[in-house]
């Protein structure tokens, strides 16, 4: 790997603190797996995201009830020399713990064992959740892959200098929600009625923009869910053979059409410019203010239920507080001094 890809790829990860082949090699070449926590699922019915701020005498009385299950984290060193520099990066900057989306859902569900998350050598880029040991596997490949991809995009065009880190992180943070979505569906069963990697690009949507960092702008969320939605065209081929289009995966260009809708739809005068430049035919957009609330609410109806006691809250107040932590983000952004 070029110093400058280096570079790119350490401020990516620093920056978070200011398929086939790879699943086979990476079972192949993990270590046996200790012995799976097991925590004794609680039935709730309602909870809360807020696990910050409030008032002290609260915060004591939810300290006396069951807080929810958290995660792990390992970084598998890599025999490859190419990818040292991507695995000292993410070990030393403790890549995995600092992402915001993550550790604001560590610990908030009821889990009937832990989700380990995993940097690790895989051979070929890609990332995967792994059911048989509960781990979500990211793949030192991809990253580079990406890292590569976010330098060639800059000098081809007019990109600013911040590009190539902000391409690689925003990619990260789908690629693990999404895998994450595939862990939560099997450990807690939640029931899908489409295709599965469709409702985990929603939920990985859903948590970006629910989840984001308060220091980050409503357009900064947005701008990095739009990077997200490029990584899928490209890796678009154009021309598909009938193994693609019976994959489990929908193709490259419907994943980027349906990440374009769910932005839009959000607040459609506010991103109206998606539809205007060409990136949503008028006509998917005409339904997507409408699509986008139904996949807020269905994600919410299916996680609230298993949130852990601490964080009790009604499926009303879940939302008024997404909406104050989005008018926070604009307060923020337009405020003269941090916050």
């Amino acid at each position: 790997m070029r110093p400058k890809y280096i570079g790119i790829l350490t401020a990516a990860i620093v920056g978070v603190l200011a398929g086939a082949l790879g699943h086979a090699t990476w079972d192949r070449m993990r270590p046996a797996p200790a012995p799976a926590v097991v925590t004794a699922r609680v039935p709730v019915t309602v909870a809360s995201f807020d696990r910050a701020g409030g008032n002290p005498a609260l915060q004591r009385a939810s300290a006396k009830t069951e807080a929810g299950t958290n995660f792990t984290y390992e970084y598998v060193p890599p025999k490859s020399e190419a990818l040292q520099p991507i695995y000292q990066a993410a070990s030393e900057g403790n890549f995995l713990q600092k992402l915001h989306e993550i550790k604001a859902i560590d610990g908030l569900f009821m889990l009937p064992a832990s989700i380990k998350f995993v940097t690790a050598e895989c051979k070929s880029p890609d990332a995967f959740y792994a059911p048989a040991t509960n781990e979500v596997v990211l793949c030192y490949e991809t990253i580079q892959v990406l890292t590569k991809q976010a330098e060639a995009m800059k000098a081809a065009g007019t990109l600013e200098e911040e590009f190539p880190h902000q391409y690689v992180l925003a990619n990260l943070r789908f690629i693990l929600l999404h895998e994450t979505g595939h862990a939560l569906i099997r450990l807690l069963d939640l029931p899908t009625t489409g295709r599965e990697e469709d409702a985990v690009d929603q939920l990985a949507v859903m948590l970006m923009q629910k989840f984001a960092s308060v220091d980050e702008s409503p357009r900064q969320v947005t701008e990095n869910l739009r990077m997200a939605a490029h990584w899928f065209l490209q890796r678009a081929q154009g021309q598909y053979n009938l193994d693609a289009y019976a994959d489990e995966h929908a193709l490259g260009e419907q994943r980027y059409f349906n990440l374009q809708c769910l932005i839009y739809g959000r607040d459609p005068g506010k991103y109206l410019y998606i539809v205007t430049d060409g990136d949503l035919p008028a006509g998917r957009a005409e339904r997507c203010p409408e699509e986008a609330q139904r996949v807020d609410h269905a994600w919410l109806r299916l996680l609230l239920p298993h949130v852990a006691p601490k964080f009790q809250m009604t499926e009303e107040k879940a939302l008024r507080f997404f909406d104050q932590r989005e008018r926070e983000r604009r307060k923020n952004v337009e405020s003269p001094y941090v916050r």
